[in-house]
């Protein structure tokens, strides 16, 4: 499921349908629907409930995307750091890898 209901805006309570119900069935929704409200009442109400969703949906969005910018910003100048720990770390796996065969050369011949 990629709608996570619990982030969705609060529904006013004038609205005639309650979609983040546990139980909400589409089916059982259009037939109550069509015996207690007119489809004009349904359709401002979820006209309405659109707007909101829409404008949770730009708040969430905006949200992340200062996080993006936030992230990347404090990415400037990681690469530089990363270069500068290249060298020293080619220098140590150099040596770990000559050291076990320097160890060999030193042992006393059989």
């Amino acid at each position: 499921n990629c709608w996570d209901y619990r982030h969705a805006p609060p529904r006013p309570a004038v609205l005639c349908f309650y979609f983040q119900s546990t139980y909400f069935d589409v089916d059982h929704f259009v037939s109550d629907c069509r015996k207690r409200v007119q489809l004009e009442e349904l359709r401002d109400d979820l006209e309405l409930y659109y707007r909101l969703l829409k404008t949770a949906m730009v708040e969430l969005i905006n949200k992340d995307y200062a996080d993006f910018v936030n992230l990347s910003t404090n990415l400037v100048g990681m690469d530089k750091a990363l270069n500068q720990l290249s060298v020293p770390l080619g220098q140590l796996r150099e040596e770990v890898l000559v050291s076990p065969q320097m160890t060999l050369n030193s042992l006393p011949k059989a």
